[in-house]
């Protein structure tokens, strides 16, 4: 039920070594969190697509997920 803002941080991801904001994609509401990444932190490393997953993120603007990388783009990206 946390409204979030695009861009805003809404929670942190720590390893061993950094701790790590965690950041909007879209202005929203969170509608639910994985609790299982309690218990397997390690399933963000190990299927981010699937069970890796932090939250369902309900937008303001359903369009603006147009605006949004796919996992291809953000590939390509970060490969360069």
């Amino acid at each position: 039920g946390t409204v979030v803002t695009q861009g805003q941080a809404f929670g942190t991801i720590e390893s061993v070594k950094a701790v790590s904001d965690v950041y909007a994609p879209l202005a929203g509401t969170i509608a639910e969190v994985n609790t299982d990444l309690a218990d397997s932190p390690e399933r963000l490393n190990e299927d981010p697509y699937g069970e890796g997953w932090i939250c369902l993120l309900e937008p303001d603007d359903a369009d603006a997920y147009e605006a949004l990388m796919d996992a291809a783009a953000y590939r390509a990206l970060t490969e360069e």
